[in-house]
């Protein structure tokens, strides 16, 4: 089966309310947004068939191909996964050996796509030729599945270590994350050499950045090797296991700096390496490993990320969020932090609208190729999780309003005009001739109480609110088409 590469994916026709408080942190409201259980019963298990009825153990990674189907790696179960047409299939691996526990044991084996074996296989990524690249963790290797379904190994072999060199010469330490450029180069999250590894075309390996120094005393008497913290020139850079990885049309790279709590970005015409959201406050304490994790939307700079995995970027150059020890999705635009999924540092399993909805452990993101679907690695839920948009309505042109059950007065602003308008009881502002253009945002205050919200287009309503909205309430409107 060949499948060609799926290109950057829009966050279509999504129009999230985001609500305004006191609270320093931001979080979805209302129903715009639902999460609801994908495949996966939640069992620490391998069963196939039925989506919902399907197990798996500790999924760590998403891949949406090009009809829409899914790759996930089952990391314990050592297995790469395929969900089609509501069915979960074994797509490549096996478990036929088992350890003590009578548990599925990894191990190293190049071979066609139902004898090859891996070991707790994680991040996955796709070339225009239709190869698969896998970052096969404890193997410490870089695997690939061709088209014609043969796995070979592209880097490392099964030892760990941190050594440049061809193939299978070289050495790499619980690689996490891989990414393809358009050019077929393979970068790696490094993830406990705490580097960006480079593997050219022909399967030459090499080191980005500058590896971390930094020892901590986790104990008296006793020290461990630590990642560390710089900016700057990418030669000299440091990360702290980096888990994440994703390209821009530009062909620049964005990195998940885990144990800095930090996006980091690369930029190759200009080998810098940047800080684009959390906290440059944050530092080490003195016996730390890490940078200690917070949670925190708003302004990049100040957002705070406790342990960021994988991330997808969305066609209007957005980034989607893991947020794994907050349990929640982020997502990154225009300078913004905000948080689509989950309750920050509460885990579980409920399905339901934004908030309401609890993850545990999400480790990775993907979209669909209609941008109106979020696929999310739901971990230690042994679940992939799906977030969609309910019917909901652009605010995009003439047509679009907000329905009222009492008289009210609400004040809203676009990029190019701020209204304050007198509703009367079924009435609908009219935004007039204003629209909002992709990735631009318009914002409504509630200037008295409404028991009542609703939108209306093409002669259809949906109501998005019905709580009482207070006076002095905003809300953020985003338009992503």
């Amino acid at each position: 089966m060949r499948y060609k590469k799926v290109g950057m994916l829009a966050l279509a026709s999504i129009m999230t309310f985001i609500g305004m408080g006191s609270s320093s942190s931001v979080s979805a409201q209302g129903p715009a947004l639902k999460v609801e259980s994908f495949a996966g019963s939640g069992n620490f298990g391998e069963e196939g068939g039925e989506a919902l009825s399907s197990s798996f153990r500790s999924p760590k990674s998403i891949l949406v191909l090009e009809d829409g189907e899914l790759l996930i790696s089952d990391s314990k179960n050592h297995l790469i996964r395929l969900i089609e047409d509501g069915q979960v299939s074994n797509y490549a691996g096996n478990t036929l050996i088992q350890d003590e526990a009578g548990l599925p044991a990894g191990t190293w084996f190049d071979g066609g796509i139902e004898e090859a074996v891996f070991n707790q296989p994680n991040g996955l990524a796709l070339d225009h030729e239709g190869n698969i690249y896998i970052a096969d963790t404890q193997n410490h290797s870089i695997r690939r599945i061709s088209p014609s379904g043969e796995v070979t190994t592209m880097a490392g072999k099964g030892v760990m270590g941190n050594r440049d060199g061809q193939g299978e010469e070289a050495q790499l330490n619980a690689p996490s994350d891989v990414a393809v450029a358009l050019d077929g180069t393979v970068y790696v999250a490094d993830t406990l050499n705490h580097a960006i590894r480079k593997i050219t075309k022909d399967g030459y390996v090499t080191t980005l950045n500058t590896p971390s120094d930094r020892l901590v005393e986790v104990t008296p008497g006793q020290t461990s090797s630590a990642g560390d913290f710089q900016d700057g020139s990418l030669s000299k850079a440091k990360f702290n296991e980096p888990t994440g990885l994703a390209i821009d049309p530009k062909g620049n790279l964005y990195v998940a700096d885990t144990g800095n709590q930090r996006i980091r970005y690369i930029d190759f015409e200009k080998n810098t390496v940047t800080t684009v959201a959390g906290s440059n406050s944050l530092a080490y304490g003195e016996k730390e490993l890490y940078v200690e994790g917070g949670y925190k939307d708003g302004a990049a700079k100040q957002a705070q990320f406790h342990f960021p995995k994988g991330m997808v970027m969305t066609k209007e150059g957005g980034l989607l969020i893991a947020d794994s020890l907050n349990h929640t999705v982020r997502y990154l635009f225009e300078g913004q932090v905000t948080t689509l999924a989950g309750s920050a540092g509460v885990h579980g399993d409920i399905d339901g609208g934004n908030e309401k909805a609890l993850l545990h452990m999400p480790s990775d993101v993907a979209v669909s190729k209609d941008g109106k679907t979020i696929w999310v690695a739901d971990t230690y839920n042994n679940k992939i999780r799906k977030i969609s948009y309910l019917p909901t309505v652009e605010w995009y042109g003439v047509g679009g309003g907000y329905y009222v059950a009492k008289s009210s007065s609400i004040k809203y602003e676009t990029p190019s005009k701020s209204k304050l308008a007198e509703v009367k009881s079924g009435k609908k502002v009219n935004w007039g001739k204003t629209q909002l253009k992709s990735g631009q945002i318009g914002r409504i205050t509630v200037l008295s109480s409404t028991p009542l919200y609703k939108l209306s287009k093409d002669g259809k309503e949906f109501i998005v609110q019905t709580r009482t909205l207070n006076a002095g309430e905003e809300f953020r409107v985003y338009n992503f088409r």
